[in-house]
């Protein structure tokens, strides 16, 4: 078997099957960030195997379908007083969205009746189905569906179904790196500003300072989420990424008291760039716009139009800033766990 062929393949059925919805945005998920988070968590991932002695290969197959039939899910499913409906493990039930299109994916979807099903229960399921149509081992189909199925985790296990859950040192460790991406460090900053700059533009306005003023709160309520990682080096490389959200803060928070020079060359000037794409962003093309032409067209501005002395200095420093932010952004998307 080629398996870089395979994995080839696999990205390419994942890639088509998130394109066969229409709609665009459900809840906290929008159409580019569900593949862009499969391969920011794909990457943690393996970088989590190598430090942790777990079968790479194993979690990069994994990694690469265990959100596959995410696009499924459509609104939280409410009681008639507003509360979430819960299953019996504790997931947030959805509605279930009918793709336009069709492809293995939704046939097999069909096949085996998943509709209504949680994602990384029915993402397993298509996970065995696929990868039995390859000449993988039947013990390495079965390992990576195990992987996928155990990406979430249901509320209070008893010990006996944790160890049968999450005995096996991959299971822990995507786990630990889907919970991470979307909550922890720079990548989870950048979901929490397009979830919270959507909804505020779709209520009227996006307040800048007031959103900067309020991040300790959805920062600190990310705590828990970095104590309760299942592996050593995760809730290492958790608390590094949230201890640089702090600091973040920080910074964000002195640049409010020069507006003015922060927001054409600073960290908040970032913040508007990304709310001024909050429909569909993608997080890869966004990155590579910030470091390739925004970065640069504010090192230009500083010399043809900052006349002060103190006015290029700030700015430089504002330049600054942003590059060092966007040096361990772009590191988190590759899964490396770097110092500060």
């Amino acid at each position: 078997m080629n398996y870089a062929q395979v994995l080839n393949e696999l990205e390419t059925l994942v890639t088509e099957t998130f394109g066969l919805w229409e709609h665009n945005r459900v809840g906290f998920q929008w159409r580019h960030y569900t593949w862009n988070h499969t391969m920011r968590v794909r990457a943690m991932s393996m970088e989590l195997g190598r430090r942790e002695g777990g079968d790479v290969k194993l979690l990069e197959v994994a990694g690469t379908l265990h959100d596959i039939t995410k696009r499924y899910d459509g609104v939280i499913l409410t009681d008639d007083n507003g509360k979430r409906i819960l299953d019996h493990n504790g997931f947030w039930l959805n509605e279930t969205l009918t793709p336009a299109g069709q492809n293995i994916v939704t046939d097999l979807y069909k096949k085996h009746n998943l509709h209504g099903k949680v994602h990384h229960e029915s993402g397993a399921v298509i996970t065995e189905n696929i990868l039995a149509m390859y000449d993988f081992e039947p013990e390495f189909v079965q390992a990576a569906t195990a992987v996928v199925l155990a990406h979430l985790k249901p509320m209070n296990l008893t010990a006996e179904d944790f160890k049968l859950l999450y005995g096996s040192i991959e299971n822990q460790i995507l786990y630990d790196a889907d919970t991470m991406d979307p909550n922890v460090g720079y990548t989870g900053f950048f979901r929490n500003i397009h979830i919270h700059a959507y909804f505020a533009l779709q209520r009227g306005n996006f307040d800048l300072e007031e959103y900067v003023r309020n991040l300790p709160r959805w920062i600190n309520s990310k705590q828990e989420f970095v104590d309760k990682l299942l592996t050593e080096s995760s809730r290492e490389v958790g608390q590094i990424r949230q201890d640089r959200n702090q600091r973040l803060f920080a910074q964000m928070v002195d640049e409010l008291d020069d507006m003015e020079i922060n927001r054409k060359y600073g960290l908040l000037g970032v913040i508007e760039y990304f709310v001024s794409e909050t429909e569909d962003p993608h997080f890869a093309n966004q990155l590579n716009y910030l470091q390739t032409e925004w970065l640069p067209q504010r090192q230009q501005w500083i010399v043809e139009e900052e006349k002060s002395e103190s006015a290029r200095e700030r700015a430089q420093a504002a330049v600054d800033r942003v590059n060092d932010f966007l040096t361990l952004f772009e590191q988190e998307s590759r899964g490396e766990f770097k110092e500060n």
